[in-house]
């Protein structure tokens, strides 16, 4: 449903269903900071930071997740940040 809305231009509604789940794994994570670089906004771009702050470790040998996540930082203008 997540790549779905982020397919037809609709990230913030993956915004919104990903503050419902309880317990994300990793491509749910990895959905979230794409949807979160389409947005490229400030309140996307601090869902990125809180979200990343609580990674854990078993996830941030995920290549991907770290390509989406320095994505979104970069998308979202926080170079500083990634």
């Amino acid at each position: 449903m997540m790549k779905g809305y982020i397919k037809n231009n609709q990230a913030d509604k993956v915004v919104d269903l990903f503050k419902r789940i309880k317990n994300p794994d990793e491509i749910i994570i990895i959905l979230l900071f794409n949807a979160c670089a389409q947005l490229g906004t400030e309140e996307a771009l601090n869902s990125i930071k809180q979200v990343s702050s609580k990674i854990v470790q078993s996830f941030q040998s995920n290549s991907r997740l770290l390509t989406s996540l320095l994505d979104g930082l970069v998308k979202c203008v926080d170079i500083t940040y990634a």
